[in-house]
């Protein structure tokens, strides 16, 4: 494991100068650092020129833009550069406008209620998003409201034992907006994509989730299987995201591939992760070769340029893996074995559009096949196995709470339809086998033709 720096960069020449634009307010703040949210520790809240506040590049809002810039330009390493500055302030300002607009709008109406936090040579570990709004709402009304900042000032150098350790700024940055209100500001992409940066700097993940709240009243036994299925759930889909950039020479190229982050959960969650299972590979007739295959056809379904005649949500794709496979093996390993004969071209969008132009309608016609075969098999089973089956996935842990609440919010409106749906058919089945069973043929002729209507 990588050992942590005992202490979080500070440029001291900056912090100098931050120290001597500071003015104070006359506030305090309690703040979330180390022990001081429970011992109830008041920092005093200072006013300082926004110009002073650095934006924070591996600031866990934007680590999908900030990989996959550094993937192909370069690390952003000179925190003090103005180029820098203005990419950082570029991607926020890209990042949920909806949100930067209220923000605005918010910041317009009342001012600055809570303080940001930088450390003693003005980076921000809290309050990027509010310095991009004062920044853009100077720009559009000049006005000594947008020229300052309040601020937290974490300990400096003169302060050894309570100066930051990399660990402290983690734990900060985790507390403030993984665990703020319950729900997490960033994407899910952007937080497991932080949880692994942190997990290369020495900070295990087990570390970052038993200081979280939702994780950290549970016994030794109950953590360990939460880790592991939030590593399960969250983490592993993401290294499998880089292992498909990798494949397609677009390694770090995360904003390629961020719309699709639901696919690549589903593949891990519901395939991947099951490929080790010796009664899953017995069950589909799994052999040991066949397994990188079953990874490379999902790869090469993530790739195709349209599948809509099969299903436009790609994570519904991936749910479907093991079906294909026990209906024709054969068929599905066929997608596997498709390579990408095209690495030569060094444009990535032409690459992707020549393998597409060569395999997609293949690969699309091979899908219809396994999706026809597998509706046949599906139709010749009893009622008693389906409903055995219906049974089953409506109490899969993946319908729990923990999952349900990650649904995305334009997906509510159908699963309440959906369930209400199940709840209707439940009903109907219910009263059907009764009238069946107490031999009640007026009422089973009303209950069948009331649904036929």
């Amino acid at each position: 494991m990588v050992k942590v720096p005992a202490y979080f960069e500070i440029h001291k020449a900056t912090e100098a100068d931050v120290a001597s634009k500071l003015s104070k307010t006359g506030e305090t703040h309690i703040i979330d650092y180390r022990d001081w949210s429970k011992t109830q520790r008041k920092s005093p809240v200072y006013k300082i020129p926004i110009e002073f506040c650095l934006f924070r590049p591996d600031n866990g809002r934007i680590m999908t833009e900030v990989q996959t810039y550094e993937a192909s330009k370069g690390p952003l390493e000179n925190r003090h550069d103005k180029k820098l500055q203005a990419i950082i302030s570029n991607f926020l300002s890209n990042k949920d406008k909806e949100k930067n607009s209220e923000l605005k709008a918010n910041l317009k109406k009342d001012g600055q209620l809570e303080p940001a936090i930088i450390t003693a040579d003005g980076l921000l570990i809290n309050g990027n998003r509010r310095k991009w709004a004062l920044e853009a709402l100077y720009k559009e009304e000049p006005s000594e409201d947008y020229k300052y900042l309040k601020v937290v000032v974490l300990p400096g150098t003169d302060n050894s034992s309570e100066r930051p350790t990399v660990r402290d700024i983690a734990l900060l940055e985790n507390r403030l907006q993984f665990q703020k209100m319950g729900k997490s500001e960033y994407t899910a992409m952007d937080k497991a994509l932080k949880l692994l940066q942190n997990e290369k700097q020495g900070i295990p993940l087990e570390e970052m989730l038993r200081d979280d709240p939702k994780f950290s009243d549970k016994n030794d036994k109950d953590f360990r299987k939460a880790v592991s299925k939030f590593r399960v759930d969250q983490l592993e889909p993401t290294e499998l995201m880089s292992q498909w950039l990798v494949s397609n020479k677009v390694n770090g190229d995360f904003k390629r591939v961020e719309k699709k982050w639901t696919a690549f959960q589903e593949l891990n969650t519901k395939i991947i992760s099951k490929l080790d299972d010796p009664k899953i590979l017995a069950t589909y007739k799994i052999k040991e070769d066949d397994v990188g295959l079953i990874k490379n056809a999902a790869f090469n379904i993530l790739k195709m340029r349209d599948h809509s005649e099969i299903e436009v949500r790609t994570h519904k794709l991936m749910n479907d893996i093991f079906k294909w496979v026990d209906v024709d093996k054969k068929e599905f390993l066929k997608i596997g074995k498709i390579e990408d004969t095209h690495e030569n071209i060094e444009d990535p969008d032409e690459r992707f559009k020549k393998w597409n132009d060569e395999h997609n309608d293949n690969i699309l016609n091979s899908l219809k096949k396994l999706r026809s075969l597998a509706e046949q098999k599906k139709d010749q089973e009893d009622p008693i196995s389906k409903m055995q089956l219906i049974l089953k996935h409506l109490t899969d842990e993946d319908l729990g709470y923990e999952q349900v609440k990650i649904i995305s919010p334009k997906d509510w409106s159908e699963a309440n339809d959906l369930a209400k749906a199940i709840d209707n058919e439940s009903t109907k089945l219910r009263k059907m086998f009764y009238y069946i069973e107490k031999e009640q043929k007026e009422n089973l002729q009303n209950l069948l033709k009331k649904h036929n209507n």
